[in-house]
């Protein structure tokens, strides 16, 4: 299954290492994209990030 992780720097839930380390339990296409300064909130605080991010994942993987 393709995977997106869209992590960011001043998220208090999800620290570096945990975001970092899921990658190596994602069998399928992988990609994982950090935002600099913002919250755990990022749909809220930068919502045309991650709404581009997810339309390119989607365009790139909308076989599966």
């Amino acid at each position: 299954m393709p995977t997106l992780y869209v992590w960011s720097t001043q998220d208090s839930s999800f620290g570096p290492a945990a975001a970092q380390e899921t990658g190596r339990w994602i069998k399928g296409p992988y990609r994982f994209k950090t935002l600099q300064g913002v919250s755990h909130w990022t749909p809220e605080e930068a919502p045309e990030t991650p709404s581009h991010l997810l339309l390119e994942h989607l365009r790139a993987h909308g076989e599966y």
